[in-house]
């Protein structure tokens, strides 16, 4: 079973994006940049999606450090955002990021998203 690390500093966001992934996913949860960073020391999960607006540390943060380490350089990532402004896609991308999904999340979508991005990867 392929492994999902969701990262959200907003715990109702984090319970509704479980409750899409957890049937077809094993998931791990996590709510900071930071706790992110600490977990991927130990862990390599298949994909993280990766809110962009949390306290502390920002999602391009995150993603900036996990392509600077070897360990993690491989891991794709998708952005969640309620962003929607073009300079967003353009400076995540840029990063790295795989793909960018638009909050509010609709369960459909998102499924369909991460396996897009594991299909390009193959």
């Amino acid at each position: 079973m392929k492994h999902i690390l969701l990262v959200d500093d907003v715990s109702t966001n984090l319970k509704y994006e479980r409750l899409i992934l957890r049937d077809q996913y094993e998931v791990t949860m996590v709510k900071s940049g930071r706790e992110a960073l600490e977990c991927l020391k130990t862990m390599r999960p298949d994909l993280v999606l990766l809110d962009i607006r949390m306290y502390e540390m920002d999602g391009y943060e995150v993603l900036r450090q996990m392509k600077e380490a070897p360990e993690t350089a491989g891991i794709p990532v998708i952005f969640l955002t309620a962003d929607t402004e073009q300079e967003s896609v353009e400076r995540g991308i840029a990063l790295g990021a795989a793909d960018f999904i638009s909050k509010p999340l609709e369960p459909r979508v998102l499924l369909e998203r991460i396996e897009a991005v594991w299909e390009t990867e193959e």
